[in-house]
């Protein structure tokens, strides 16, 4: 106990005090902090500090007991109110704590006071004059009033319209106030709003009728995006009053709303309207088209922004119509939006960007983009023209010169590839057939081989080698399912029929049936022939007459059907033109050609080949890459191929990998894969499961393992950078660093898309790219 009252007293007192704002305007309130921390027994004085500029409208004072550096203290906190009387520079003195023979005290504070009407900069100058010059409501000196203004009341469409609240304070009643009152603007259907912040002080002051108001304005701007009447709802006021004056006492809390009003908004004229107006509306609207760079190699790429600014809703401003020629590729990227006020009038900057890349030489010339619109202000319709643009594609006549002698001779669609598109036309049900019938087959034949070694051991007791007249059933049964294929199915006088309508003899077929029957009774009957020798001699006469009537079937029918099946598919195109252009010198058209063969007959190694030909000698390393890459993993062993694709080497070891071409098409495998299944079966189906057919299966289902290898391998998602010097960045957007630069022709992996951006991976780099920056394989 005796220590405890010594801690106490060793404790010393402490004291601190601050301010919530800073800055305050005449009339408004600040809440300034005291906190003491004291220990002992004796009492504790608070004295409060004096003050220049600022009054004390409160006080509330709360005190706790903890622990303090292992002893018990007494916390105090007292929160005064306080009001701003004048502007300039206020101050609180220093507060003083005494306790005992010991006294502390904190160091003065300064609050900036500023005028009421120092707000009133920020409204704009016709909403000032609105309020300077519109009528005063009617309202009693003890009452809170709120009107809704809108301006103008008849709009054309696309016009603003400004709905600015105001709040009408007596001064009397916003002395009492400890927090600003609280605006809630209208709700407005059919348009479209910018909110404003809610004032947090009076923008201006009036003396109505003896009575100074102070006036708190929020103004918002609307824009109709229809026609008709624009219902604007009832704005709502709050704010708080003490109930009695000392200003310690209980706040009551008051609402005021406004009337409901509405604004008339009519159509644009007809009058004077031009051919393909959109319906944009504005004012002092300007039109500008820039290029960042106007030289572009095949595969170059430059931004193009149509930029649209002026005073208006800059949302609903529609895209620039822009005739872009056939030489460029155009790839439209994102819409940006700068809004921005006009002496209080909403206008911005819009920015549509287009990402352009060269695919021919030559000059390619932009028309002048038009865009028409309605100035509201003026109401009447006003074209603007932008600037035309000029890209200038250079040849790059060196290299080709020097290369050219060593390109191999364009080539025709070789006979062989219909082999190979018809076997990527065999539906999956067809190859499924094919896998699944030599195995069902093989199954029957062996179990039929089973049943049939049964039966023959069972009469083997008997007979050990079949007889004369087995041999000589079994020579007529063959020859007369020749003549009528289902002659085992038919009786006697059925089959005697059958014969006469194959041709054969009245007579010779009646005995023929005849004989038929004989032979069998005395072959599976119980007591046998009555005269083998009889009727060997019968049934060897029947088989002389029989034979007589059949003849060797005609292959020369199938030779020629299976001859002009290969002719048809061996013909090439009629169309020559791409080749007449290419060797004319009209290479950029002869591209242009060879491409639409290859998008019509993707699996013709030729086309891909001729088109890697034409991007050659147009000077693009990406595009000549990929159709010839294309090419080669439809043709991998062709010579001409291969010394194509020597001209564009990969530029590193990721693109290598990523651009691998395997030795046998995947069709190829599929087809080796599918010819061992049948001869493995075959096998199978004749001699039973044995070495050669397990080895002929099993390498079956590796070249097929081999072909889906493959065929996922070309199926990845691989692009070849479209041009030099392409920027890997590290987030998708234009300003995001790059780690590194690839090179023209450099394979990446895409393994994800938003938006226009792609996440590739290049070896073990990982960035984001433009798809537009990209050709993909």
């Amino acid at each position: 106990m005796i220590l405890f009252l010594i801690l106490l007293g060793v404790q010393q007192p402490e004291i601190s005090a601050a301010v919530n704002r800073d800055e305050v305007v005449v009339g408004e309130a600040l809440v300034l902090t005291i906190l003491a921390h004291t220990g002992g027994q004796e009492p504790v004085e608070i004295v409060n500090p004096p003050l220049i500029g600022l009054q004390l409208v409160g006080s509330r004072e709360q005190s706790r007991v903890t622990m303090r550096q292992g002893a018990p203290a007494r916390e105090t906190t007292r929160e005064l109110t306080l009001r701003a009387v004048a502007p300039g520079a206020a101050t609180i003195g220093a507060v003083r704590l005494r306790q005992g023979a010991v006294a502390v005290q904190t160091r003065p504070i300064t609050v900036t006071v500023t005028a009421p009407d120092a707000g009133a900069g920020s409204l704009a100058p016709h909403v000032r004059a609105l309020l300077e010059g519109g009528a005063a409501p009617t309202l009693s000196a003890d009452a809170v009033g709120l009107t809704v203004l809108p301006s103008p009341g008849v709009v054309v469409l696309g016009e603003q319209v400004d709905v600015v609240v105001v709040a009408w304070f007596p001064r009397d009643i916003r002395a009492l106030l400890r927090n600003p009152p609280t605006l809630t603007p209208p709700p407005v259907r059919g348009a479209w709003s910018y909110r404003q912040t809610t004032p947090s002080r009076p923008a201006m002051s009036r003396r109505v009728r003896g009575v100074w108001y102070d006036l708190y304005v929020l103004h918002d701007v609307v824009f109709p995006v229809t026609t008709g009447s624009l219902e604007i709802g009832s704005a709502t006021v709050s704010y708080s009053v003490p109930m009695t004056r000392p200003y310690a006492s209980r706040e009551v809390r008051h609402e005021v709303q406004s009337r409901p009003i509405a604004v008339s908004v009519r159509a644009q004229p007809a009058a004077g309207r031009p051919s393909g107006f959109a319906g944009t509306a504005g004012t002092r609207l300007r039109l500008a088209v820039t290029a960042s760079a106007r030289e572009l190699p095949i595969g170059g790429a430059a931004t193009v922004l149509a930029e649209i600014s002026g005073i208006g809703h800059v949302s609903l401003w529609p895209e620039p119509s822009i005739e872009w020629p056939a030489g460029l590729r155009v790839y439209p990227e994102t819409v940006d939006e700068q809004v921005d006020t006009d002496d209080g009038f909403v206008a911005g900057l819009k920015t549509f960007r287009y990402l352009v890349v060269a695919e021919s030489l030559g000059t390619h010339r932009v028309p002048a983009p038009v865009y028409r619109y309605f100035d509201v202000r003026t109401a009447r319709y006003v074209t603007l023209r932008a600037g035309g643009l000029e890209f200038v594609t250079p040849g790059t006549a060196a290299r080709t010169t020097a290369a050219a002698a060593s390109l191999p001779p364009l080539m025709d669609a070789p006979a062989r590839v219909a082999a190979a598109t018809l076997a990527t036309r065999v539906p999956p049900w067809g190859w499924a057939l094919a896998v699944l019938l030599p195995v069902g087959l093989a199954a029957i034949v062996r179990l039929l081989a089973r049943r049939r070694r049964g039966a023959v051991g069972r009469r083997a007791t008997t007979r050990s080698a079949p007889t004369p007249l087995e041999r000589l059933e079994g020579d007529v049964r063959r020859l007369l399912e020749a003549l009528v294929p289902d002659a085992a199915l038919r009786d006697t006088g059925a089959l005697a029929d059958a014969l006469r309508a194959a041709g054969v003899d009245d007579p010779v077929a009646a005995h023929a049936a005849r004989v038929r029957e004989r032979l069998r009774q005395a072959t599976y009957g119980p007591d046998g022939a009555p005269d083998p020798d009889e009727l060997a001699a019968e049934a060897t006469a029947v088989q002389d007459a029989l034979a007589g009537h059949l003849r060797p079937p005609s292959r020369w029918v199938s030779v020629g059907v299976v001859l002009c099946v290969l002719t048809a598919a061996a013909t090439p195109g009629s169309a020559q033109s791409p080749d007449r252009l290419y060797h004319a010198g009209a290479v950029g058209a002869a591209a242009d050609s060879f491409a639409a063969r290859a998008a019509q007959e993707p699996s013709v190694a030729a086309h891909w080949y001729n088109l890697g030909h034409a991007r050659f000698r147009l000077g693009d390393p990406a595009g000549t890459r990929r159709a010839w890459l294309r090419a080669a993993r439809l043709a991998p062993r062709e010579r001409a191929i291969q010394r194509a694709l020597a001209l564009a080497p990969a530029p590193d070891r990721a693109t290598v990998r990523l651009t691998w071409v395997s030795p046998m098409t995947p069709v190829e495998a599929l087809a080796a894969a599918l010819f061992l299944w049948l001869i493995g079966w075959l096998v199978v189906t004749v001699r039973g499961a044995g070495r050669l057919a397990i080895a002929c299966i099993g390498f079956a289902v590796a070249a097929a393992a081999y072909a889906g290898a493959v065929a996922y391998r070309y199926r990845l998602p691989v692009g070849l950078a479209a041009h030099a010097e392409v920027p890997l960045r590290v987030a998708p957007y234009g300003p995001a660093p790059a780690d590194r630069v690839l090179p023209e022709g450099a394979a990446v992996l895409v393994t994800h898309r938003r938006g226009p951006w792609v996440l590739v991976r290049h070896g073990n780099a990982r960035g984001w790219l433009l798809d537009a920056e990209l050709v993909r394989l």
